[in-house]
């Protein structure tokens, strides 16, 4: 059931968007009409801030430089935040690099045919798969040259370690990882535990995206956040316009405030040409 927001009298300052599955459709592509709403909202002057658990490095080839030119980022489920367009500020957090290390070892052990990245800044990363050029490509949007040895990874410091179950389920794995990290990481599953996300425990989308709208004296409050998954879930409870896709997991439905129609039907570009036209 579509429920979407009512832009008659009052109107959000500042738009949050998740990626996958929400402002990409199912094949990870950015629709003509979901463009041409982000850019009509870049157009009325609303900041836009992309909220993703991917990193840097693979969003020109997903939205496209244009996009990219017109919204801040905070990547890796909220471990690094970057400002554009009229707002500042950023920040970085790391995680523990003890568990990072344990994370690694516990994953190759357990799974040992997950592919596991150890992200650092959004660009250079460790990978334990020896790629050639074509998998990187494939699997992480990235080039030789950005791939450095988990040592590297661990003095530059650890953001994110991404698995990739390659269609295997990795509950388990992530029932071990909770029970060997410390308290300071948390483990995120997705796409019904075939990916896991581990994080420092203090990073979030919607504290990433707090940060960034301080110098612009936005409040969460009055922030529009779209979401579909369990990483979008602190994104969706502490903004005050959350809207849930259609094809959005039960636990966000129930806590978004509005819903509008699936990723594959435009509709995170449903709710942001009626934000539009109630602007102009």
């Amino acid at each position: 059931m579509v429920n979407l927001p009512d832009f008659s009298s009052q109107t959000p300052k500042a738009v949050a968007l998740d990626l996958d599955e929400t402002t990409l459709n199912s094949k990870a592509q950015l629709s003509n009409r979901t463009r041409a709403a982000l850019h009509a909202v870049h157009e009325v002057g609303l900041p836009m801030i992309i909220a993703t658990s991917r990193p840097e490095r693979v969003l020109g080839a997903l939205v496209g430089d244009d996009i990219l030119e017109i919204t801040s980022l905070v990547q890796m489920n909220g471990t690094v935040a970057s400002s554009r367009v009229g707002l500042s500020g950023s920040h970085k957090y790391l995680m523990d690099p003890g568990d990072a290390r344990r994370c690694w070892a516990l994953s190759n052990e357990q799974a040992p045919d997950a592919r596991m990245t150890v992200e650092t800044d959004g660009i250079q990363f460790a990978v334990n798969h020896d790629d050639g050029i074509n998998e990187l490509w494939a699997f992480n949007m990235a080039t030789p040259t950005m791939v450095v040895s988990l040592e590297e990874a661990l003095e530059i410091g650890p953001a994110k370690i991404s698995i990739n179950g390659v269609d295997k389920n990795l509950e388990s794995l992530a029932q071990t990882l909770e029970d060997q990290l410390s308290g300071n990481t948390v483990v995120f599953r997705a796409a019904r535990a075939q990916f896991l996300n581990v994080v420092p425990r203090q990073a979030s989308k919607s504290g990433a995206v707090a940060d960034l709208l301080k110098t612009a004296d936005v409040s969460l409050e009055d922030v529009l956040s779209f979401g579909d998954d369990f990483v979008d879930i602190d994104l969706i409870r502490d903004c005050g316009w959350s809207v849930a896709v259609a094809n959005a997991i039960p636990e966000i439905m129930s806590l978004a405030k509005y819903s509008t129609a699936s990723n594959d039907d435009d509709g995170v570009a449903v709710v942001l040409e009626q934000l539009v036209s109630a602007l102009t």
